[in-house]
């Protein structure tokens, strides 16, 4: 991986870009499902996030080497698909802040979770979140954004980042009890 990006970055090297998408291609795909729920739109922002590191290629910098330095470009890469996602989304108008709530309004819950859970079955709890919801839990949860990084990404108050999360949070936890016929613990 290393030598395909310094590939890239010496000469623009197709082969080079061609290892390099053919290695990441998952998990830069794996990225945009998380935020996306049509395959073909994953599939469009993938690509698209493939376009953007090639022409900014340059741009990364690591003194790493060997594993350290593919896990500093695959973050750099997953940082490229988080945002083109957002971008995506926000031009889509899905994203709507609301008044703040206070956090002390919801509920807290314990649930005890069966070690039976697949990521199909996360991915199908993900995608039954509103989309805000599901964004922001990926941003904060997933791709470990502080909610100061989630408000400034996506334009809303910390706090409604905060609230978003905790809905979210409840929302799975409700999913999850609804689709496995768990009580939970309070």
């Amino acid at each position: 991986m290393e030598d395909a990006v310094k590939g890239c970055v010496q000469n623009g090297d197709e082969r080079s870009k061609e290892l390099i998408y053919k290695s990441c291609y998952g998990y830069v795909r794996a990225i945009t499902m998380r935020y996306v729920k049509n395959e073909f739109d994953a599939e469009e922002l993938t690509n698209e996030s493939f376009i953007r590191a090639f022409s900014k290629i340059a741009t990364f910098n690591s003194g790493e080497s060997g594993d350290r330095f593919e896990k500093s470009f695959r973050a750099w890469l997953a940082r490229i698909a988080v945002n083109i996602s957002i971008d995506f989304l926000r031009a889509q108008k899905q994203l709507l802040a609301l008044d703040d709530v206070s956090e002390s309004e919801i509920e807290q819950q314990r649930v005890e979770v069966s070690g039976n859970l697949h990521v199909e079955d996360i991915m199908k709890l993900l995608f039954q979140l509103p989309e805000i919801q599901r964004t922001i839990f990926n941003l904060y949860e997933v791709e470990g954004y502080s909610h100061e990084e989630v408000s400034a990404l996506l334009a809303i108050p910390e706090s409604t980042s905060r609230t978003y999360l905790t809905r979210a949070k409840k929302k799975l936890r409700q999913l999850y009890l609804a689709s496995t016929n768990i009580t939970a613990r309070f």
